[in-house]
C-alpha cells in the first residue's frame, strides 16, 4: 500500500517549503531528498557535481529513493532532476502518490535569485537556461504526477489547503490511517 506522497517539480517551486507544511498539517514524517544527500555524503549538492558530477549525483539520488521508497507516512521532497530517469519515475510511481507542483520561469528565476548552490543555473542566462530546463522537464513531470497544482502566485499554506481537497490525497491519507 502507497503511503508516501513525493513532491515533483522544478527547482524554486516550493517542494520543500509545501512539502514540509503539507506534512506538518496531515502528522506525517517529512524528507528533502537534497538535504538527506548532502547529510550523507557530508558536502553540498553543488560541492558533489563539481567533484563527482552529475551522473554520480544521480544515482546516489536513486538509491537514496530506492531505500525512501518503503516508507509509511511519509511526505518526501525530490530534487528537481530525481523525476527524469524511467527507474526513478517507476519508483515513484509504485510508492507514492506524486504531486508535480508548476512553476513559470519568472518565478524559478525569482526564488533561485543569487543562490550559488543551484549547479543546473550556473550559466551566464539563467532566464535561458530555466527555460530550457522547464521544456525538456515538463512533460517528464506531467506523465509522472498523478496530481499537479500551480504553485505560482500561491502561499504555500493556500496551495496545501488544496492539495488536502484533492480526492486522490484524501484517499491516501485516508488508507493510511486505517493501517496504523
Amino acid at each position: 500500500m502507497k503511503q508516501v506522497i513525493y513532491m515533483i517539480g522544478m527547482m524554486g517551486a516550493g517542494k520543500t517549503t509545501v512539502g514540509r507544511t503539507l506534512a506538518q498539517r496531515i502528522g506525517w514524517d517529512f524528507i528533502d531528498m537534497d538535504r538527506e544527500i548532502e547529510r550523507e555524503q557530508g558536502k553540498r549538492i553543488s560541492e558533489i557535481f563539481s567533484s563527482e558530477g552529475e551522473p554520480a549525483f544521480r544515482a546516489m539520488e536513486t538509491d537514496l529513493l530506492k531505500r525512501l521508497a518503503g516508507r509509511r507516512r511519509t511526505v518526501i521532497a525530490t530534487g528537481g532532476g530525481a523525476a527524469l530517469s524511467p527507474e526513478n519515475q517507476r519508483l515513484l510511481a509504485q510508492s507514492g502518490l506524486v504531486i508535480y507542483l508548476r512553476v513559470s520561469p519568472d518565478d524559478v528565476l525569482a526564488r533561485t535569485q543569487g543562490d550559488a548552490t543551484r549547479p543546473n543555473l550556473m550559466a551566464d542566462d539563467k532566464r535561458a537556461r530555466i527555460e530550457s530546463l522547464l521544456e525538456i522537464r515538463s512533460p517528464i513531470y506531467c506523465a509522472t504526477a498523478d496530481i499537479s497544482f500551480r504553485s505560482s502566485g500561491a502561499s504555500s499554506g493556500s496551495l496545501v489547503a488544496k492539495i488536502l481537497k484533492h480526492p486522490k490525497l484524501k484517499k491516501l491519507i485516508e488508507d493510511a490511517d486505517k493501517n496504523l
